[in-house]
């Protein structure tokens, strides 16, 4: 009777179902929403006359955060986390799936999550087994993207390793997009146990849904497993009428298809050209955007920390080649944390954009740009001595100086601190010359900041009895 009023009195419950999770729950084409999640809910809804108001997000951590906001009151296929459990109640489960090991064919053997240590590793955002992977696995490279069918195909492309996915969905989308080239390679010894979720707010939605579930019969729960996850058909043995018959009816249809075969081969050649054509040239298009993406700090569209070492890399070894003149800076927005605390994240990600932009029009075209972390910022000048590269740094510092971002009720504005060096017969490694950089950079701090510090100047000073953590450590 109590949850009878409950349910008078609440009837709009907004459910957002996971959008793209096959064959859990998931929306067609059509829009329908479709899986054994929904087959489930289907049955509630008819035993407890429960309508619920579905709403298809665009992923899920869309789901998570209008869940967070009050705008959607329960899930339908979700695993329990500490996190979760702050905001939503959980049913038992009803749903049990593991989660596998997929690579490419051509990484051979079992493989266990240890064994992925220095690998790149996908895991879709926040999802169970992203927090699953970093509390078990601190060490692994992990790549997060917005769902699994981006990541199988990222594995795929050779741009990550490994992806740490539901068997079932994977198995789905691996035929649904014909990425033949990847395999099971070993399980991740997480489970997935599946269960509805409801809001805190709404204690008694959370008893309804599991009356609701307890309501289900294991012959009705079997007869939903099955039709969308293949078990094993029972033997069947055909009569010989039927044998005598289906030999007739294939006989006549492969007369039937030898006589049109010649009509419709030209056709079906063009039209699967075509289809090939227009295939490759999306597979490009999503080559280079996902390479884009693997190489391109999120936040900035600069280098990240790994495609810019590599490139800097390079230009070190063909400068040790060919003798020429080389020199790298390391730039650090001064007292960026107080500027953070005391205007919030948002602010402080405009910030660092607003300065991007400067910095990529005051460097030179071949000047090499990346961020490593945070508010540090790194840059490799070709070709370029010390009275060049002074010239072009303190030309950046006083572009930033002059410059402001304007906020709600004022403006903000910063400055940099930047330290150089160039390489010369001393230097022998990336790791010195970062390290030279490193030191100017704090010697231009510690000055007072908003300068630009050659280390050739500080060279013969003694270092500080205590350097601080290096950034060279985390470039490695």
């Amino acid at each position: 009777m109590v949850e009878q009023k409950w349910l008078a009195a609440n009837p709009h419950i907004v459910f957002a179902p996971a959008p793209n999770y096959p064959p859990v729950e998931f929306f067609d084409e059509s829009g329908a929403y479709r899986g054994i999640t929904a087959d489930f809910v289907d049955h509630i809804t008819e035993t407890l006359g429960i309508r619920f108001d579905v709403v298809q997000l665009a992923n899920w951590d869309q789901v998570i955060k209008q869940t967070r906001q009050g705008k959607v009151h329960m899930w339908g296929a979700a695993a329990q986390t500490r996190d979760r459990q702050a905001y939503m109640n959980f049913t038992r489960p009803y749903i049990r799936l593991p989660a596998v090991i997929i690579v490419r064919r051509e990484i051979k053997g079992e493989l266990t999550m240890p064994q992925l240590v220095g690998k790149r590793v996908v895991v879709i955002e926040n999802y169970a087994t992203q927090r699953y992977v970093q509390e078990n696995y601190p060490d692994l490279q992990l790549i997060t993207v917005p769902d699994i069918e981006t990541g199988l195909r990222m594995v795929s492309f050779g741009i990550a390793d490994a992806i740490v996915a539901t068997n079932a969905s994977a198995i789905y989308y691996i035929e649904k997009n014909g990425l033949t080239n990847l395999r099971v390679a070993g399980e991740s010894g997480y489970e997935w146990q599946l269960r509805f979720a409801a809001s805190r707010a709404m204690p008694e939605l959370i008893s309804i849904l599991q009356k609701g579930l307890d309501s289900i019969s294991e012959e009705k729960k079997r007869e939903i497993y099955r039709r969308w996850i293949s078990l094993e058909a029972p033997a069947w043995k055909p009569s010989r009428e039927l044998i005598v018959l289906m030999v007739a009816l294939f006989s006549a249809l492969l007369i039937a298809a030898i006589l049109l075969w010649n009509r419709l081969l030209r056709r079906r050649v063009a039209h699967k050209t075509r289809e090939l054509e227009d295939e490759l040239v999306a597979r490009g298009e999503l080559e280079r955007e996902l390479r884009r993406l693997a190489t391109t700090d999120e936040l900035t569209g600069v280098k990240n920390r790994r495609h810019w070492l590599a490139l800097a890399k390079g230009e070190f070894s063909r400068n040790l080649r060919y003798d020429g003149s080389l020199s790298m800076a390391m730039i650090d927005v001064d007292r960026f944390k107080r500027l953070n605390d005391t205007y919030g994240h948002a602010v402080g990600d405009r910030v660092l954009r607003g300065l991007t932009d400067i910095f990529r029009r005051e460097l030179r075209v071949n000047d090499i740009l990346g961020r490593i972390g945070g508010e540090e910022f790194v840059v490799v000048l070709p070709e370029t001595n010390e009275e060049m590269a002074h010239a072009v740094l303190e030309r950046l510092r006083i572009a930033v100086e002059q410059w402001h971002c304007k906020i709600d009720g004022g403006e903000v504005r910063a400055s940099v601190s930047i330290g150089f060096s160039m390489v010369d017969e001393q230097v022998t490694s990336m790791e010195e010359i970062l390290r030279r950089c490193d030191l100017a950079m704090y010697e231009a701090k510690g000055q007072g900041r908003n300068r630009v510090v050659n280390y050739r100047i500080i060279a013969d000073r003694r270092p500080p009895a205590a350097d601080r953590v290096s950034v060279l450590r985390s470039l490695r």
